[in-house]
């Protein structure tokens, strides 16, 4: 069986159109029908029911297509892993970060990526973890980071832990709950600044305000742009909920002051590497995790050497 034509077979799926599954593939139409049916006849069943217009697919060939596709997705894997063990070159590394690791170690990540690795080509893609995880399996990631608690295993999945940060609370310099004894109630007078929450934080961040659990958070501005959620917070009285490294200039200039708050220590975030189940990871994502593991063990050792 010509897996070429396992191929065209999914284009023409994919696209429910012999014409512009031909545009696809770059064949004439008349070459792809050829295919079709070559393939059909191999198989001995019809693949797609045709008239005039449309293309359906058979019940037949919608088991054929499923396997199909779980075999063009090992093709593509055996080809790339066959062109890294060709090239040794780790050219280009396309990845994923969530956004409180955007805002703390991966510019610093790039800077050092840069300096010691110019030639590298780096495309980072930022979002939650359900986007990215979907982008990954779309295979337009290599891996991504983020926090990993709410991943549920896959089996096309890999998770490989990496570090952990912790969650704090900050309010701009001068802030009113900076002139007097904190107590927990009086975060509810200011509202909270916070990225999207993962499910297992939520029931800590109630406990810490002292709000029931079935009550909605006192979040007044929800973003997962974390320069935005600092830039409201030095210019307005909110509390932001961050972690240190991801507001590490601001702290350092001044502009934002950490707040004493009982119960935070159980407010964190368990950072994971997670890539497809299986693959080899190219020189450039090999290279990008190493520097990673380098960069959060000196933020971790910085923001302990501050305390």
């Amino acid at each position: 069986m010509d897996f070429k034509r396992i191929r065209h077979a999914l284009a023409v799926a994919e696209e429910k159109s012999f014409a512009r599954a031909a545009d696809k593939v770059n064949l004439s139409q008349p070459a792809l029908s050829r295919s079709i049916q070559t393939l059909e006849e191999e198989l001995g069943v019809l693949l797609f029911d045709r008239d005039n217009r449309n293309v359906a697919v058979t019940s037949v060939g919608a088991v054929f297509l499923a396997r199909a596709r779980k075999l063009a997705y090992e093709m593509r894997g055996l080809e790339r892993d066959m062109a890294l063990l060709r090239s040794g070159d780790g050219g280009t590394v396309a990845f994923g970060a969530g956004p409180l690791l955007m805002a703390g170690v991966i510019p610093p990540l790039t800077d050092l990526l840069r300096e010691r690795h110019p030639g590298l080509r780096i495309s980072i893609a930022t979002n939650n973890w359900r986007q990215l995880q979907a982008q990954l399996r779309g295979e337009q990631l290599e891996f991504f980071i983020s926090d990993t608690h709410d991943i549920e295993p896959a089996p096309d999945l890999t998770i490989t832990p990496l570090f952990r940060q912790y969650g704090c609370l900050l309010v701009r310099a001068g802030h009113p709950l900076l002139n007097r004894p904190l107590r927990i109630e009086d975060l509810l007078d200011y509202g909270l600044a916070s990225v999207t929450l993962p499910d297992r934080v939520k029931p800590l961040v109630h406990k810490i305000c002292g709000i029931a659990q079935d009550a909605a958070l006192p979040i007044s501005l929800q973003c997962d742009q974390v320069p935005l959620l600092i830039h409201a917070t030095i210019n307005s009285d909110l509390v932001l909920l961050s972690t240190e490294a991801a507001c590490q200039e601001a702290l350092a200039a001044g502009q934002l002051v950490l707040l004493d708050v009982p119960g935070l220590a159980g407010v964190a975030t368990e950072v994971g590497v997670v890539q497809l189940y299986g693959r080899t990871m190219s020189p450039g994502a090999a290279i990008t995790i190493e520097t990673l593991r380098e960069v959060a063990a000196n933020t971790v050792a910085t923001i302990a050497a501050s305390h």
